[in-house]
């Protein structure tokens, strides 16, 4: 129990009248009287306070949150009792969480309910449990409060930003090729998947001419194919330190959950298998599986996944992928990788090759890109050009490099 400050203001005029005492002596009684009532007075309300009886609480919140997104949450508050409670209400959310719109002050009626929202936002992804609510009380003359500590447990699941693949997938066929920067072709002749068949076409190879066809309609008929639905994707997710850089507050890891839950979606309506790997601060394998609801099992499985601290091994990576995903598939890296960790990311290159079709997709810091678009204005920031430019073109020594060993490399930053 806290005195408050109209306590400690009602309690300070005393001092003057103590003083005042001092020098005029008949008034000593009338001071010790009121300094008595006064102290009964506190005493009362302590006691008041001591008895007030916590309200009921109970708190709405959805049980699958987004990270890095502001969500609503809701406490409904009940009051059984006969009695005024006046109050500031808490809500114990725990690290990796931000808050606003807290503290807020309630007032509840005898015998009434109220509400108090708020919003709530995820930084990192995997379980976390929302504890109980604190409620500094009020005493009923406003002179103590008392802090009370409500149970109010919720266990909720902070998943990837999947906002993305939500908006994607309300779009039609020709939008989502647009958004995605997609063209889709027809390749006549190639691919080994039959499509349908059409009239022949100057250029048409003898070979995928159907004579059956052509005998029944008097014309000559050409078999049309495409490339092959049933494929394999698997994404080789880096989980090591540089994995933690942030670019406009939000990390590395979570811009390639993001992305990687986007691609799949798109590869599961083409008709193909999708999974991942995670190396590095956590071993995860989620074998490729081809349904619709592919989006949900990949959360499921890569929802708690976090970057740490570790560095990260390319080469054990690629000789676990190799041992676990015995078809062909497309092998896509998803990393941060430095200039130093070009040796073994070629040997696991050399490695997945063997098998796989490997695209790695390399990420940088979006502030090296700006860094290079400045001019210099003093000797300092010419050095910091120089030394980016450095970096730069050491990165794109080992994507040649990558690109000779038969791998595709992108060079991008997390956002894009």
């Amino acid at each position: 129990m806290t005195a408050s400050k109209k306590l400690l203001m009602l309690a300070s005029l005393f001092l003057p009248l103590a003083l005042a005492a001092d020098l005029y002596t008949p008034i000593t009684v009338g001071l010790y009287v009121a300094a008595t009532l006064f102290l009964l007075v506190v005493l009362l309300d302590a006691v008041r306070l001591w008895l007030t009886p916590r309200p009921q609480v109970t708190r709405e919140i959805e049980s699958n949150l987004a990270v890095q997104t502001w969500n609503p949450v809701t406490l409904k508050f009940v009051n059984e009792s006969a009695r005024h409670i006046k109050m500031m209400v808490f809500d114990l959310h725990g690290d990796g969480t931000q808050s606003q719109l807290l503290p807020q002050t309630l007032n509840l009626s005898a015998n009434s309910q109220a509400d108090v929202r708020y919003q709530l936002k995820a930084t990192r992804r995997g379980n976390i449990t929302l504890k109980n609510v604190d409620c500094l009380l009020e005493s009923p003359w406003g002179l103590w409060s008392l802090r009370r500590s409500i149970r109010c447990e919720s266990q909720v699941r902070v998943q990837p930003n999947y906002k993305d693949v939500f908006e994607f997938a309300l779009l039609g066929d020709e939008q989502k090729l647009a958004r995605m920067g997609n063209r889709q072709q027809r390749r006549r002749g190639e691919g080994t998947e039959f499509h349908q068949l059409r009239e022949y076409q100057s250029g048409d190879p003898m070979r995928k001419i159907d004579w059956k066809a052509s005998s029944r309609i008097g014309k000559l008929i050409s078999k049309e194919f495409q490339d092959e639905q049933d494929q394999q994707l698997v994404f080789l997710l880096d989980t090591g330190r540089r994995m933690r850089h942030k670019d406009h507050n939000v990390e590395h890891m979570d811009q390639t959950l993001n992305s990687m839950l986007l691609l799949s979606h798109v590869a599961a309506k083409q008709g193909d298998a999708v999974g991942f790997m995670a190396f590095g601060n956590d071993h995860t394998w989620c074998p490729p599986r081809k349904h619709k609801g592919i989006v949900k099992h990949l959360l499921d499985h890569c929802y708690g996944l976090n970057a740490g601290l570790v560095m990260s091994d390319y080469l054990l990576a690629a000789q676990r992928l190799i041992e676990l995903q015995k078809r062909r598939a497309l092998v896509i890296i998803l990393t941060n990788s430095r200039d130093e960790d070009r040796d073994d990311l070629e040997k696991a290159v050399l490695i997945l090759r063997k098998r796989h079709l490997v695209v790695v997709a390399d990420l940088y810091e979006s502030f090296l890109g700006d860094m290079l678009k400045q001019d210099p204005e003093n000797f300092e920031q010419s050095l910091q050009v120089l030394t980016t430019e450095n970096f730069m073109r050491q990165r794109q020594e080992m994507h040649s490099s990558l690109n000779g060993l038969g791998a595709m490399c992108l060079d991008c930053t997390a956002e894009e």
